[in-house]
């Protein structure tokens, strides 16, 4: 009997390299759409965290009959202050930490000091995910900026910032100068005195960290000072250019004044009516975006929305 034996045939190079190629070329066109599919659960959770925030800001405004500060103003030159981001605190699911803080009793320049004390550091550098854009890439603290102009210790970052308004008049974003928007030094503004109209008006927006050198959920680190160490850390100014890198553009000193994101185009914003929207960084500056980030300028424009 004689027996006969089969032979397997194997993959030549040339049918290696092609199936290789093949494969090059199905992770070509499917890496955008993961990578769009990420950015977009990326910015649906952006837009819950401005969600929480305006809901925040109205449950305040409706126990206490205005919205917070943009920051307290206790008088004084220089000194820091806590911010709306911590008014709003017991009304986004922090009262044990807001308590832990105690604004009302100690004020933030008590705890931000030469001699702050462990205790002090730790809790001034809390992470707070519901001020995180999970499109952002921050660290947890703010490396890359001073707060007060001082070298003491760096403090947590935020992405989300309040609308002082759009320039330097009728006021600087500087102690309880009003600015123009719905958030400033001691603002407390009812929502009847955004005669504009709430949906038509800007209350809080994104700062990236690599470009803005991201917020800080504090408040501001100096009250005589609209600069991005100063009242400006927690508010921005409409004025400057979306997504605009001042750094790279030899204007180190604003970077960290106005808005920015890390969503491809354009920002995450909120209104005053608790609504979000996502806004395009090509929207007209003069015509559109100025009237939208000012509470009663009464110029009429079309809603980018």
């Amino acid at each position: 009997m004689r027996s006969s034996s089969r032979h397997s045939r194997g993959f030549t190079l040339v049918e290696l390299l092609v199936v290789i190629a093949i494969i090059g070329i199905l992770i070509a066109l499917l890496l955008p759409a993961v990578q769009q599919a990420r950015e977009a659960a990326r910015r649906m959770q952006c837009s819950n965290n401005l969600k929480q925030i305006g809901l925040g800001l109205h449950n305040y405004h409706d126990t206490y009959l205005a919205l917070p500060a943009g920051y307290i103003y206790r008088g004084g030159n220089g000194k820091s202050n806590y911010g709306w981001s911590v008014a709003i605190l017991p009304f986004i699911e922090q009262q044990n930490f807001y308590d832990a803080l105690d604004p009302g009793n100690i004020p933030l320049y008590d705890r931000y000091h030469s001699g702050s004390t462990a205790a002090d550091k730790a809790l001034l550098q809390q992470r707070i995910d519901a001020y995180i854009c999970p499109s952002d890439a921050a660290p947890e603290l703010a490396e890359s900026q001073k707060f007060s102009s001082t070298d003491r210790f760096d403090v947590a970052v935020s992405n989300y910032v309040g609308c002082a308004g759009w320039s330097n008049t009728p006021g600087y974003p500087v102690k309880d100068n009003d600015a123009g928007g719905m958030l400033w030094g001691n603002s407390f503004k009812n929502l009847s005195a955004c005669t504009d109209g709430t949906s038509n008006t800007l209350l809080v927006a994104e700062r990236e960290y690599p470009k803005g050198h991201a917020a800080t959920w504090l408040g501001a680190g100096k009250n005589d000072s609209y600069g991005n160490q100063a009242t400006l850390r927690t508010l921005f100014r409409a004025a400057f250019r979306m997504n605009f890198d001042y750094a790279a553009a030899g204007s180190p000193q604003n970077a960290g004044k106005g808005w920015s994101s890390l969503h491809p185009g354009g920002v995450m914003t909120l209104t005053t009516d608790a609504s979000v929207h996502f806004l395009s960084e090509t929207t007209d500056r003069n015509n559109v975006l100025k009237p939208l980030s000012l509470r009663n300028d009464g110029n009429v424009f079309a809603s980018p929305f």
